[in-house]
């Protein structure tokens, strides 16, 4: 659902919602602005480039402010003597000073190449929004006096994250990242719904028309507003998707029986008439959630009555486990509970009975939940920091960590005014890669991490001195584009750049799965090289025993992954992707014309490159009659891969006659030298016929 946003109002609305644009995203900062370039809110440069770690001009932000809120044009008289009608910023320019966003630097000067610091770039977001004064985060970071209050209005936001110093330069990086999380809150496609239901005075179930997928798991709850037909709204705590992704159960606080109640659904109203009353029983409605070391939370369907959800006598372990603490949850629906000291590896069943709705509804006993038990107290440590070309950082844990944790950029901090821009943890649960801002040349920084726990809850204590050395202009990091099976043991592989030769020497593709299987690829030997013609794509042949085996079979769908590329992209699996199989064979290379280019020499053309080219390969023959000696090839080196051959001649070819190529076997190869030249066609000799 796209709204326009059309002047200040409605940019009041939008920036007062909470937002979370450090994070907020799987996407990363260079994808965001992918899409924010395709809907013509930021322009890229003329070589093609984003910039993200340059720092951003006052008329760069005039232009993406204006195109995101999409500010009216109106004919004016230039405002400002430094930019004129013919400049290119300068309807932005003009639109965000109309709209009260910025103003000139002096009277009738606006400065537009001029950089934005981050208290600045705070200012102009505050002020969008008509805040006014300061917000309720400390600002414990370098900031002018002046600006105090709007960099704290802006954190509390999470507009911009904590520096230790707001008076740098702002990147266009960062402003990427706020856009998007705008852009993204302002352009929410609704809910396509079948029907709505009551499942209980506290559950309501939405069919829906369309299918969602079942890993998002929690919808945002904001966008269901639930009332009475006596104006009461009704909180709804949680929106959860069903498993196969066709409805959502919504949890709500206590409905009244007998009442006709109306859920808004992205703007749309849906009617139901409720239960006469309360008569349904709370449930648990999942397995303990390991929360910390011996700390669990279970979660119930419904409010519950505080007493009987936490009388320890409810609650029962086997193995002589005892509970040390319950504590009942402000929405009443989570009980977080600790136990004694428990053995590793042993399961312990939990019995819960006798716990109460508000209505009096007694569960009934559930005795099929288990926890494993573990008594690890050990804290994570980090092992290494390291710098990466294209300016990320790695940091690697000594074990796995929460990954909820682990992707936020509020637990690392880097000084002299570096910021995270983005957390990712890869698959391993121990490797973390941080984005940041602009990094300088010749410049140490030093790295502080804290407050991340392992996968027992177990918080690391803070780890700090990890320093490295700033990289200036980073490499563009490469990212897996697609796998394509072009034949039956063949691959194309695209990367969104070249690759370096060290790359290409040490480039590998494993093929993981077929239809979901594991694949081994113990007999498999592969030709690697760059595909004619491109620059980012290349070209994996297999053959096994076989010199073309059938490995890639139509219907089937495979999985691969690449390996040996500096800067590849791994996170979140992006270095492993799905391709289908194809009934397309192998062709062998074959000669698909002979041109005659004098009455000595004629050129010999193939299907695809090949080598170990050579004049004795080929054989001349007068159709129905004398043969034609080959004196010379123009090659002279068999070593070459080639595309076509010239040959010249002993023998002087006559006018208007016609004349028939043969080959000899064993000798001409393609590239990979594992097919050799066709030299036969349904047992009898391949000849390729040209004329004079």
């Amino acid at each position: 659902m796209r709204k326009t946003i059309a002047g200040m109002l409605v940019w009041i609305l939008i920036v007062s919602m909470p937002i979370t644009v450090f994070g907020a995203s799987n996407l990363s900062t260079e994808q965001k602005y992918e899409v924010l370039k395709q809907k013509n809110i930021f322009t890229g440069f003329a070589d093609g480039s984003s910039r993200l770690y340059d720092p951003m001009s006052r008329e760069q932000l005039a232009a993406v402010l204006s195109r995101l809120l999409e500010l009216p044009s109106q004919s004016s008289t230039p405002g400002y003597d430094d930019v004129l009608r013919t400049r290119w910023s300068y309807p932005d320019v003009q639109k965000v000073t109309r709209a009260g966003l910025m103003n000139g630097t002096k009277k009738r000067i606006f400065s537009p190449g001029d950089n934005v610091t981050v208290e600045q770039l705070a200012a102009i977001f505050t002020r969008s929004y008509g805040g006014a004064g300061g917000g309720v985060t400390p600002v414990t970071g370098e900031v002018s006096k002046w600006a105090r209050g709007a960099v704290s209005q802006a954190l509390d936001r999470k507009l911009i994250p904590q520096l230790s110093d707001y008076t740098v330069d702002a990147t266009r990086g960062l402003l990427v990242d706020a856009a998007y999380a705008i852009y993204e809150d302002t352009h929410v496609e609704p809910l396509r719904i079948r029907s709505v239901e009551q499942i209980s005075n506290q559950s309501v179930k939405v069919n829906l028309q369309q299918w969602m997928n079942p890993s998002e798991g929690v919808v945002d709850k904001s966008r269901f507003i639930l009332s009475d037909a006596y104006g009461n709204n009704r909180t709804v705590y949680q929106a959860i998707l069903s498993q196969d992704g066709m409805s959502i159960v919504l949890w709500t606080d206590r409905q009244t029986g007998g009442t006709f109640h109306t859920l808004s659904v992205d703007g749309t109203n849906w009617n139901y008439m409720s239960a006469s009353d309360d008569t349904t029983k709370p449930q648990v409605i999942s397995q303990p959630v390991k929360v910390a070391n011996r700390t669990y939370e279970i979660t119930f369907s419904e409010q519950v009555e505080a007493n009987s959800a936490t009388n320890s006598s409810n609650y029962q372990f086997n193995n002589g486990l005892k509970m040390t603490t319950l504590q009942l949850s402000s929405d009443q629906r989570k009980v977080t509970f600790t136990t004694s000291d428990q053995s590793d590896g042993k399961s312990y069943q939990l019995t819960i009975r006798n716990v109460k709705d508000l209505a009096g509804n007694v569960m009934d006993s559930r005795n099929d939940l288990y926890i494993q038990g573990n008594n690890d107290s050990s804290k994570p440590k980090i092992t290494s920091v390291n710098i990466n070309a294209n300016a990320t950082l790695t940091v690697k844990f000594n074990e796995k960590i929460k990954p909820e944790y682990a992707v936020l950029n509020d637990r690392y901090s880097i000084d002299k005014g570096v910021y995270v821009i983005q957390a990712l943890i890869d698959n391993d649960g121990k490797t973390v890669t941080l984005r940041t801002s602009a990094q300088l040349d010749a410049t140490v920084y030093q790295l502080t991490v804290a407050n991340i726990p392992d996968l027992n809850g177990n918080i690391m204590d803070t780890s700090t001195g990890w320093m490295f050395g700033g990289i200036a202009n980073p490499e563009k990091p490469v990212q897996l584009l697609s796998l394509r099976a072009i034949d039956q043991n063949t691959v194309e592989v695209a990367f969104n750049r070249s690759l370096s030769g060290n790359d290409l020497k040490n480039i590998k593709l494993t093929i993981v799965k077929d239809n979901g299987n594991d694949v081994s690829m113990k007999d498999w030997v592969a030709f690697v090289k760059p595909k004619s013609g491109t620059d980012n794509t290349y070209v994996f042949q297999y053959r096994t025993k076989a010199s073309n085996p059938e490995l890639f079979r139509a219907g089937h769908v495979y999985a691969g992954k690449v390996t040996g590329v500096a800067g590849l992209v791994t996170a979140n699996d992006a270095d492993k992707l799905p391709f289908a199989g194809t009934d397309i064979g192998n062709p062998v290379p074959f000669v698909t014309q002979v041109a005659v280019l004098d009455r000595y020499t004629v050129k010999v053309l193939f299907s695809e490159p090949v080598t170990n080219v050579s004049k004795s390969a080929f054989f001349i023959r007068e159709k129905d009659g004398n043969a034609i000696e080959i004196g010379d090839d123009q090659l002279h080196d068999t070593g070459k891969v080639v595309y076509e051959v010239v040959l010249k001649l002993r023998d002087e070819l006559q006018a208007n006659k016609n004349y028939g190529m043969t080959f000899r076997p064993d000798t001409i190869t393609d590239e990979a030298k594992w097919n050799g030249l066709k030299t036969k066609e349904d047992d009898q000799p391949f000849v390729v016929y040209f004329n004079t």
